[in-house]
Order: structure tokens, then sequence, then C-alpha cells
């Protein structure tokens, strides 16, 4: 079943608190565009939508392997620094007491956009939201 992100967001989510990330860094760059980035719905096709327990959401998903992708790292350490580096809560718009999920989802979406043949999904959605916004 497909996860949706709360439109409804943390008191502490790090895109409303001050944070010492550069505004013009990589990571803070993205967080300005996490509300267009990678809509939960476009990925809708790969979830059954009446059975199940929800899925993490497909944005979130994304967004990490983005954030994998251009910090060049393991699937266990893109968890560890989604628990424990601002840069990347920042990236994500996430809360500050976000606590992660198990390193597998990450192998296990992978295979999922593989298997729907959506692989470029995020670096697409990312190059062409980044160039309508400058």
């Amino acid at each position: 079943m497909l996860g949706r992100r709360d439109p409804q967001r943390s008191l502490f989510g790090t895109q409303h608190l001050p944070h010492p990330v550069p505004a013009d860094s990589f990571y803070a760059r993205m967080g300005a565009l996490s509300d267009v980035l990678f809509p939960d719905d476009d990925l809708a096709g790969m979830y059954c939508l009446d059975n199940g327990r929800p899925s993490l959401p497909p944005s979130l998903m994304n967004g990490v392997l983005l954030l994998q992708f251009y910090d060049d790292v393991s699937d266990e350490e893109a968890v560890e620094r989604l628990k424990y580096d601002l840069r990347w809560k920042v990236a994500l718009d996430l809360a500050l007491d976000y606590s992660g999920f198990h390193p597998t989802s990450l192998t296990k979406y992978r295979n999922r956009l593989v298997e729907n043949k959506q692989e470029r999904y995020a670096f697409d959605r990312f190059v062409a939201a980044g160039g309508r916004r400058g």
C-alpha cells in the first residue's frame, strides 16, 4: 500500500528551525524543493492501493537514494546519516527526531523501482525540478 508523507509537518521540522546548513549548499537547495521534488502519487502504480500496510513514502525513499548517490555511501551509512546528519534532515525536510528505518528497505525499494522500470525517476525529477527553479 502506498505510504504518503504527512502534509502536517512536525514542530521540529528542519525547514522551519534555524540551522547551520549553508543556503547555497546542495542539501539546502534540495530541501527547498522538497515540496515538489518527489510527489508520492507519481509512483502509486508500483503499489497496491487498497491492501497491506503503508510503505515508506516514495518521496522519502527517492530523496535518500539521491543523497546516497551524491555522498557515495552504503545503505547502512545512508540510514545513519538520515538519523544523525543535519544536512540530510534539511535536504529531506525531516524532523530533528526522525528515527530512520532499516537499511534493507533501500534495497527493496531499489528492486521495486527496477521491476517497474523507474530506476531513473529520482535523478530525472531532480534535474527537471532544479531546472524549473533555476
